[in-house]
């Protein structure tokens, strides 16, 4: 019965270690990252390229016109990009290409399930030797399915491994409006390889997003996860966006796939809640919707800028439980390291 969890103590405690050894004498590039969200320039390299005359309009009024246009846009990516990242979501972190370590400890019940305990170690080095391009990550979870991030609701199966992987990332693009990576790692059980493209798309107040990542395993063969965001700044403080999700594995029936709305609230740049509903639906046996989730996030920074607390209640009409209300809720604590303050570009990007 303990056998797990001392497991995973001990296992914690030397990753925790080894990240404790490593950040002693680890030196944190001070660079200005690609990611930076607070470098105006890329995110006007987004709209820079032809543009074809307005017909009745001067020069003037329409270098006027897409000014005001860029201005817009580049306040719709900078808004998304500091809310990614202060959620600590993969839109973000999968991007980020500097030195961070981040320690989780994660508790969550829902109704038909006990309490659990949670712990989760990941380690990012940047090796700035390798033109910028390439780094290194070390992860030990227990359920990746346990995140809020998943909601319970994975749309891949991967996402209940319990492993301690490795690997090694490999930026082979990297602008604001497109980003290319190659990875290749390994765990306990298997091996993996694969590419993971992102690209920005305008439409006027709107920005699209489209994120695909293909890899292959050696115990399950090949997988596509893929992703569509559009999403647009309503107000100073809130950021909707629409999420289409859909996964196919070589060794899984069906594609199963979610619709995903999002409401980001932001209190101050310490204090941010997500609101999010979703429909997930699958394609085998027979096309049908598997399940409703209703959630709310509240995430907050508290007594250090590199200490997060985030409560994350969540309402649920799954289909295997007959489509009865199933209430949950995950608490979460993390501490982060090589992390820099994020109030600078709060700032720069929100005027209240």
């Amino acid at each position: 019965m303990f056998a797990p969890i001392l497991q995973s103590s001990l296992i914690t405690s030397c990753l925790t270690l080894t990240l404790i050894l490593i950040f002693s004498t680890q030196t944190f590039p001070q660079e200005k990252e690609q990611s930076d969200i607070i470098d105006q320039n890329k995110a006007i390299e987004v709209f820079r390229g032809e543009k074809d005359d307005i017909p009745l309009l001067d020069q003037a009024t329409q270098d006027t016109f897409d000014a005001g246009h860029e201005t817009l846009s580049e306040k719709v990516i900078s808004a998304a990009t500091w809310l990614d990242s202060f959620f600590d979501d993969t839109r973000y972190s999968q991007e980020e290409n500097k030195t961070r370590a981040k320690l989780k400890l994660m508790a969550g019940i829902q109704k038909y399930e006990s309490l659990d305990f949670k712990p989760r170690v990941s380690i990012r080095l940047h090796l700035p030797h390798a033109q910028n391009r390439l780094n290194l990550l070390f992860t030990a979870n227990d359920d990746e399915d346990f995140d809020v991030d998943r909601r319970g609701n994975a749309l891949n199966s991967r996402d209940d491994d319990s492993e301690i992987t490795g690997s090694l990332q490999y930026f082979l693009k990297q602008t604001e409006k497109l980003n290319i990576s190659a990875s290749a790692g390994l765990s306990t059980s298997y091996l993996y390889a694969g590419l993971r493209y992102r690209g920005l798309y305008d439409y006027g107040s709107w920005q699209g997003r489209f994120t695909s990542r293909f890899r292959y395993y050696t115990d399950d063969g090949f997988e596509s996860r893929n992703q569509y965001d559009l999403e647009r700044k309503v107000s100073e403080k809130f950021l909707f966006r629409t999420t289409l999700e859909a996964n196919w594995e070589e060794e899984r029936n069906g594609v199963p796939h979610a619709v995903i709305f999002s409401l980001y609230h932001v209190l101050n740049s310490d204090r941010a809640i997500l609101y999010e509903a979703g429909n997930y639906l699958q394609t085998s046996p027979s096309y049908q919707l598997t399940d409703t989730v209703f959630g709310l996030r509240y995430r907050q920074r508290f007594y250090r800028d590199w200490l997060v607390t985030e409560v994350a209640p969540q309402i649920s009409f799954p289909k295997e439980h007959d489509r009865n209300f199933v209430p949950g809720i995950i608490v979460k604590l993390e501490a982060e390291f090589g992390y820099t303050s994020y109030e600078q570009q709060f700032r720069n990007i929100f005027s209240f």
